[in-house]
């Protein structure tokens, strides 16, 4: 049978009038026989644009997510087609047919013409989609002409799914996976947990069906983006599929506020709390961590199998739990002193002088309480761990950073791996201490958190300084469990916390991504898979974003038509002509063949 359009034209171009559509969505990138059927599709537009009339009019019409029309209008320069047809690249895209015919329609102004679609057609959506954009060039007269560019048969294997869940030991990553191949095979896949650690493993998949994998997670992980990719030669840009995991062992941040306050604002732990988990609540709904804030008779509940870090904010009497704090430190736990009036120094060193960095003294003003106070010194370096997210020139962050009371020690001197003083103020007198008992850490901020003696809080580097001090002692805020998901081509948005300051976004390969905000939402569009970091500049992650093709991409199957959706919206437009003429005349002689025959065995068998 032969398919004819009314008026149909003698060669392309005939119509005077030529959109070529063509497709660059990630089933595209499908391979046979050593090519993509991007490649075919390229091949295919070029030789079209080479067979053009030379007045013809036409354009090429781009598609994934959205569609891209490479001129302005309509032209007569094939050779600049043809090098932009040339240049088209893959993306990792889904199918929007419908965006691609609507921009040929818009090409042709409303004059019937010819839409030369060069498309694998796959996926559930990509021509059902597409139907009122069909029926709207069949009513303007135009022809859609498919130029098939299918694979025979399709085959495909995609990661469609990774989920985490906590459990015994470290919990479990299920993968499900799907086989659109017509074959039955053995997929090898493997694991990546954000930390490195890498888990090897084999899938047998159906023919043309799904199969499930659990894979037990260690129990000491740390959290971010991990990947499980499955290796696939036919369409490698969707192997991988990325995955929330939070911190696996203890990580839990505990912080002891020592003054409440009758208000929130007025909380010894107001801008603390803020620092760890800038997204709040927001956070915590999203799988966020937020630390866990008590008064000092909660210290009991402190269990080292959950908390890494330990928080004591101008706590007035340590001493009903400091063996408790100094075993949990000897034991790898980590604390964090910050002074403020309710510290008095017997009180500390009975309890806490096993782990102190040197013993407390009386606190001391460096100046009245209504002057500036004194300035911190710049950090000298940015090796130190604390201090590597400063290094592109947020460094210059702490100079601004004063106080005009602080706590004051006994005097110590800095002995490597031991007692380290990791800032200070003009003047040599100790702003941050560090002191290391095995793999247990305690730091001293000599003054507050809040504002009664610094204004550390409400300084640029107080965020940043926080984040860093949680994770160089191996915990987790609540901003470094913060996790949203997104996709390819589509835009990610994500609820603000109150920032002074606009977030970065960083992309899979470590460059800077293009981003905008509106009202209290950042906004970036990803045009690549991958684990994606929000944060401060000179500061930690505050959130990770992990982002995957869309999985209906991955179904590289055809389960419907153009003709067949044409057909069905116009059926007068398609005519079935059958040569039968041929076939007539070759049947009439087999039949004249089998008469001789017969009539000749006849006659040998008369006597």
């Amino acid at each position: 049978p032969q398919v004819v359009y009314p008026g149909g034209v003698p060669e392309h171009g005939g119509s005077g009038r030529v959109v070529l559509v063509i497709d660059r969505s990630l089933s595209m990138g499908l391979q046979e026989a050593g090519e993509t059927l991007l490649s075919r599709a390229r091949d295919g537009a070029t030789d079209v644009i080479d067979g053009l009339p030379s007045g013809a009019l036409a354009s090429v019409v781009v598609f994934g997510d959205e569609a891209m029309a490479l001129t302005e209008e309509l032209t007569t320069d094939h050779e600049r087609l043809r090098a932009a047809v040339v240049a088209i690249q893959p993306t990792n895209e889904t199918s929007n047919l419908q965006a691609g015919l609507h921009e040929a329609r818009r090409l042709l102004a409303g004059e019937p013409g010819e839409v030369l679609l060069f498309s694998d057609e796959a996926g559930p959506r990509t021509v059902p989609d597409a139907r009122t954009e069909l029926e709207a060039l069949i009513e303007l007269g135009s022809t859609v002409l498919p130029m098939p560019v299918h694979a025979d048969p399709p085959r495909n294997v995609a990661v469609t799914r990774a989920q985490y869940v906590p459990g015994v030991d470290g919990g479990t990553l299920t993968l499900r996976l799907a086989n659109y191949g017509p074959d039955g095979l053995e997929v090898a896949c493997e694991v990546t947990l954000p930390d490195g650690q890498s888990i090897p493993i084999f899938v047998d998949l159906p023919p043309a069906g799904e199969a499930e994998e659990r894979v037990t997670i260690p129990s000491k992980a740390l959290g971010g983006v991990g990947a499980a990719v499955c290796t696939d030669p036919d369409l490698p840009a969707d192997d991988a599929r990325y995955f929330h995991l939070p911190r696996v062992g203890a990580s839990r941040v505990l912080v002891v506020d020592g003054d409440p306050g009758d208000t929130p604002t007025r909380s010894e732990v107001y801008f603390l709390e803020r620092a760890l988990a800038p997204w709040g609540a927001a956070g915590s709904a999203r799988g966020g961590l937020l630390p866990d804030v008590i008064a000092s008779a909660g210290v009991a509940d402190l269990d080292p199998d959950v908390h890494r870090v330990v928080f004591l904010a101008n706590v007035a009497d340590p001493r009903p739990f400091g063996p408790l704090l100094t075993e949990f430190v000897r034991k790898g736990g980590n604390v964090v002193l910050a002074a403020g009036d309710n510290i008095t120094d017997d009180r500390y060193n009975a309890a806490l002088g096993a782990i102190l960095p040197a013993p407390f003294r009386q606190a001391r003003s460096l100046t009245d309480a209504e002057e500036p106070g004194i300035p911190l010194v710049l950090p000298p370096t940015t090796d130190h761990p604390l201090f590597k997210p400063f290094s592109r020139s947020g460094r210059a962050a702490f100079a601004k950073v004063r106080s005009h009371r602080v706590l004051t020690l006994d005097a110590y001197e800095d002995r490597p791996d031991e007692v380290t003083t990791l800032l200070a103020y003009e003047g040599g007198i100790p702003a941050l201490v560090e002191r290391r008992i095995g793999q247990g850490r305690v730091l001293v901020w000599t003054s507050t958190v809040d504002w009664g003696w610094s204004n550390l809080p409400l300084q640029s580097a107080f965020m940043p300084l926080v984040q860093g001090i949680v994770r160089y002692l191996g915990g987790e805020s609540g901003s470094g469990a913060a996790r949203f998901d997104g996709t390819v081509g589509e835009p990610v948005r994500i609820p603000l916390p109150d920032l002074a300051v606009e977030p970065d976004i960083t992309g899979p390969d470590g460059q800077p991504v293009r981003s905008r905000i509106e009202g209290s939402t950042l906004i970036f569009r990803p045009d690549a898979a991958g684990a994606y970091a929000v944060g401060l500049p000179d500061a930690p992650p505050l959130a990770f974003v992990a982002v995957n093709t869309d999985p209906l991409e991955s179904d590289v199957r055809r389960t419907d038509s153009v003709v067949g959706i044409e057909r069905e919206l116009d059926p007068e437009r398609f005519v079935v002509r059958e040569d039968l003429a041929s076939a007539s005349f070759g049947l009439a002689f087999v039949l004249l063949v089998l008469q001789a025959l017969v009539a000749a065995r006849t006659r040998g068998e008369t006597p």
